[in-house]
């Protein structure tokens, strides 16, 4: 998908995983989802309702969550709870970064519940 997509300002590129049968989310009430953060990338902050769990399956990078740095690194863990503004960085101008995801986003769209906000202010940047 990279290679024929200029991803977003958000994630980058962004796949969620479907169950094969149904077509929707892998779970009813669990999403997952595999983000490729290209070398250099700085995503933009939003936020938006739902849990996420995110694994560190490759690179070094940080997070901003609501205002709070977070480096990781491969094999690190961290959430971004719901509602919570948040931008991804790829700390390397050479490597790809891959963040793995576990979301409750079934249950809250089942429930239409889901809302997204991009971050206005300092270029959708937050400051940390």
């Amino acid at each position: 998908m990279a290679a024929v997509s200029d991803g977003n300002p958000f994630d980058d590129i962004l796949m969620h995983y479907t169950n094969p049968v149904t077509g929707g989310h892998v779970m009813k009430t669990m999403g997952a989802s595999m983000q490729l953060l290209r070398p250099g990338f700085r995503g933009k902050a939003h936020r938006h309702t739902g849990s996420y769990i995110y694994h560190v399956a490759k690179g070094a990078g940080y997070s901003i969550v609501n205002g709070k740095r977070l480096d990781w690194q491969k094999n690190d863990i961290f959430c971004v709870p719901s509602w919570a503004f948040h931008e991804h960085v790829n700390g390397s101008s050479t490597d790809d970064a891959c963040l793995f995801c576990f979301s409750d986003l079934p249950t809250i769209e089942a429930l239409g519940l889901y809302r997204e906000e991009a971050l206005a202010e300092n270029d959708g940047h937050q400051p940390s």
